[in-house]
């Protein structure tokens, strides 16, 4: 059974304070209220004790306590007038306080409370002059939303505006929120605050469940949800638009399809269109469509296309496989280690054998934003192996590549070695000898010299393989150092590697180890020992081969 509220209850909000004694009224033989008037805030459905206290005089016994609202009566004295059986009268224990004066009276108890409870209830002390004191009561109610426009959902078409409207009763006056179930709102804020909410231009982002949620902190908040299904032709992303494999690899060409309906997606190489077949399957999950190629061919190299429709139009997105090698991407340090040499390393991945690299570099120009805006290199160098083969044979490609500044690019072509140290350029002339393994990440190094001290440089590469040149690379910066810093010390990068010089997967592995550690812990003085005995032997090696 729920105790009566009494004023000094926390969820009572009075306003004012409680006397501690009478102020109102000092005359010994006329009674005086030891309460003052309140203002109680109350939810619907407690029980709340309206007080009423008075000091006793001689003459108490002539006067008449009574409780009204407005104008009714609800008790006399010790009798309860109303009906309502809500309300009861509560006499007050007789108490007397330190000075000795005695107090009485009665409060007023009400259960249940409801909103037609609200308003003024008077304790009247009944006298040729009426005295009496005032109690407001509030109720305060929990928000409940009344209506909400649409009810549901909605389906609507792209472009088309968007207005959700939602209202809410309780006391005091409930906020009303909108949100976004498992999201932001379309305008990136987390919430928004009012009865309607407007987009102006619907899109597929404004698709979704908005809530609306009415509180004003009495008891629990109020929410109810609406599903926006926006409308629109398929809209296409491609995940890669250049997907790089190999002969005998598997390659998978992915698109990721937006649209409601969902939309039907076809796939076509140029003009064909794929069916499932042991060589294609389609595969989707989501949002994401793929086209997985097993055991890619020569045919299978080309152009490709993924296409949606639904009720509402169509979009298409394309695609090319690709046996060229990716970009390359140099990771030597940016600082040499020596005054006029710097060992300038890059990787690259391709499915198929690297045959040769294409290496630019030059003195970089003093005003570096000029850069941007001088005629970029052809992306294309070779068109056919022979031209590739003529420059390479008049190139000094074993290392001893020289620059003397100007803004002109020097270039050298840089053959690709084989696990028998010969260039791939030779790789069909040596069967059964020359067995290419498998590799998908290349590594190249090719030593620079004759450059200038404390000068900054860069550079740019390329790769081919059998399937022709990739695109040249980012220009990479790089610097020597001053004969004033020059300090004897071994190079960050191992300066024997590729560009006719020994390569660490030309070794076992016991080889290669030591090798590496050799660069690490020698001097640089052994590491260009090394450079110059490898060029020297780099000629007779490759004719041996040849003969055998």
């Amino acid at each position: 059974m729920r105790r009566p509220w009494k004023a000094d209850d926390s969820f009572a909000i009075p306003s004012g304070h409680f006397p501690d004694s009478n102020f109102l009224e000092e005359d010994r033989y006329s009674p005086g209220f030891l309460t003052l008037g309140q203002k109680y805030s109350i939810a619907i459905g407690s029980t709340v004790v309206l007080p009423c206290k008075i000091n006793e005089t001689e003459n108490s016994s002539q006067y008449v306590l009574a409780w009204k609202r407005d104008i009714a009566v609800l008790t006399a004295g010790n009798v309860k007038v109303t009906v309502n059986p809500r309300i009861r009268l509560m006499p007050v224990q007789a108490h007397t306080d330190p000075h000795g004066a005695l107090s009485t009276g009665y409060n007023l108890e009400i259960r249940d409370v409801r909103n037609s409870d609200a308003g003024d209830y008077i304790c009247q002390i009944g006298s040729m002059e009426p005295k009496e004191i005032v109690h407001t009561l509030e109720i305060l109610v929990p928000p409940k939303i009344d209506y909400i426009s649409p009810a549901n959902k909605m389906d609507i078409h792209k472009g088309a505006p968007i207005r959700m409207e939602c209202r809410a009763s309780g006391n005091p006056t409930p906020k009303i929120i909108w949100s976004r179930k498992n999201n932001v709102m379309p305008n990136g804020e987390a919430n928004k605050t009012g009865n309607v909410l407007d987009i102006l231009h619907a899109n597929r982002h404004s698709s979704g469940h908005y809530k609306c949620t009415a509180d004003n902190r009495v008891g629990q908040a109020d929410s109810r949800e609406v599903f926006v299904n926006v409308l629109y032709p398929p809209e296409i992303e491609v995940e890669q638009p250049i997907v790089h494999s190999g002969i005998g690899h598997e390659a998978q060409l992915v698109c990721i399809v937006h649209g409601e309906p969902t939309p039907s997606v076809v796939w076509y190489q140029d003009t064909t269109q794929l069916g499932i077949t042991e060589q294609f399957s389609q595969q989707n999950r989501g949002n994401k469509y793929s086209l997985v190629i097993r055991n890619v061919t020569y045919s299978d190299i080309g152009n490709y296309t993924c296409q949606a429709s639904n009720a509402l139009g169509k979009d298409r997105g394309t695609l090319s496989l690709s046996g060229l090698p990716t970009l390359c991407y140099f990771d030597s340090p940016t600082l040499s280690s020596y005054r006029d040499q710097y060992n300038i390393s890059w990787t690259v991945q391709s499915y198929s054998p690297i045959r040769e690299y294409r290496l630019f570099f030059r003195l970089a120009s003093k005003n570096m934003h000029l850069l941007h805006h001088e005629k970029p290199l052809d992306n294309h160098i070779y068109n056919d192996r022979a031209a590739a083969n003529s420059h390479l044979f008049n190139s000094p490609f074993s290392g001893s590549v020289s620059a003397h500044g100007g803004d002109q690019w020097e270039n050298v072509v840089i053959p690709e070695m084989n696990d028998y140290g010969a260039p791939n350029h030779f790789f069909n002339m040596v069967p059964p000898y020359a067995t290419y393994q498998p590799t998908i990440r290349h590594r190249m190094s090719f030593q620079l010299k004759n450059l200038k001290p404390a000068s900054n440089y860069e550079a740019r590469v390329q790769a081919r393989n059998d399937h022709g040149w990739n695109k040249l690379s980012s220009i990479f910066h790089f610097s020597t150092r001053s004969e004033v810093d020059m300090e004897l010390e071994p190079s960050a990068q191992p300066a024997v590697h590729g560009a006719g010089l020994l390569d660490k997967g030309l070794l076992s592995s016991s080889d290669a180890s030591t090798i590496a550690s050799t660069h690490f812990h020698k001097s640089w003085t052994l590491s260009i020992f090394i450079v110059l005995i490898t060029t020297h032997l780099l000629p007779s090696l490759c004719t041996a081969l040849s003969v055998v």
